[in-house]
């Protein structure tokens, strides 16, 4: 048997008809005449290879295949007018869906447990997931709406597809072991080139900047280890003599971890700026424009719609 075509008019006529037990009143609630709803109902029967209501004494009485589908024919109605007719309507205080997000690595340590803080405040049943922010994968998934917005340092989200408001600028600072006295009363350059290091290669670009930086100025490290995680430097750190030049914000994540310790680096750090990106195609978009407001105002205070 083909796939039924249940459109909106013939999901909303079969709910009619079962609720009021009634051709003609279902016709008069709908605004649509008796003829037009009896021959959508015909179809409808086609399709699903089902009477679905019986005539009786009593009024269409419906079958129990109409009662197995009446649950999922008003759910479809209700998400069809929600999401895609009333467009223009959001409520956070009723709204369940699940916003996705896109984080850089120092966005996730930085911004999440505001972003989700003021969400939780302000929306309590909206969910967020956070999604893998590798690029350019990420530029398909904000064009195509897998992703709703993304929070981070995202060189490549410059086109004119995607907008952005800034949200920090950041720069990189050094961590060692607590009882690494050396490093932490004077890490001169000298030191700093001489000791072993650990390297993060995350997906995003950041370590790819610190790089490029020293690689122009003609400094080179002796890396000891290179990890994927940031989380598993605290340990590494403070069991070794290894230093991590790692953003300010990770650094920051780490303060309350007593064997390890922050030292300034003995250059001058590169700078690098920290966005809010989404794609045109959601500009207007309610309840992304909503989102997009409460991340500014919790994040930056900046509190204008985007």
């Amino acid at each position: 048997m083909a796939a039924p075509n249940l459109n909106l008019q013939a999901m909303k006529i079969f709910v009619a008809v079962f609720d009021l037990r009634s051709v003609n009143l279902a016709a008069r609630s709908l605004n649509i005449s008796q003829s037009g709803l009896s021959t959508t109902l015909a179809k409808l029967r086609r399709d699903l290879g089902d009477a679905l209501f019986l005539s009786t004494a009593a009024g269409m009485q419906p079958t129990s295949r109409a009662k197995e589908v009446v649950g999922a024919m008003r759910e479809a109605i209700q998400c069809m007018e929600q999401r895609i007719l009333n467009k223009g309507r959001f409520d956070p205080a009723q709204d369940e869906r699940e916003f996705r997000v896109a984080l850089s690595d120092t966005a996730e340590a930085m911004y999440m447990p505001r972003a989700l803080a003021a969400l939780t405040r302000a929306a309590p049943r909206v969910r967020l997931r956070s999604v893998a922010s590798a690029q350019p994968q990420l530029q398909r998934a904000l064009s195509e709406g897998q992703v709703d917005v993304a929070l981070g340092y995202f060189p490549d989200l410059q086109s004119s597809e995607f907008v952005r408001r800034k949200l920090g600028a950041h720069g990189f600072v050094c961590i060692c072991s607590a009882a690494n006295r050396e490093a932490r009363r004077d890490l001169t350059l000298e030191r700093y080139l001489r000791a072993r290091h650990v390297v993060v290669e995350s997906p995003t670009r950041t370590q790819g900047l610190l790089e490029a930086y020293l690689a122009k100025r003609g400094l080179h490290r002796d890396v000891a280890l290179t990890t994927p995680h940031f989380m598993s430097l605290p340990e590494i750190i403070a069991a070794t003599e290894l230093l991590a030049t790692v953003p300010d914000a990770i650094a920051d994540a780490f303060a309350d971890i007593q064997r390890i310790a922050r030292v300034e680096l003995p250059f001058r750090s590169p700078v690098f700026e920290t966005h809010l990106h989404w794609s045109k195609s959601v500009q207007d978009d309610p309840a992304n424009k909503w989102l997009r407001a409460l991340l500014l105002t919790a994040l930056t205070r900046q509190g204008s719609p985007p």
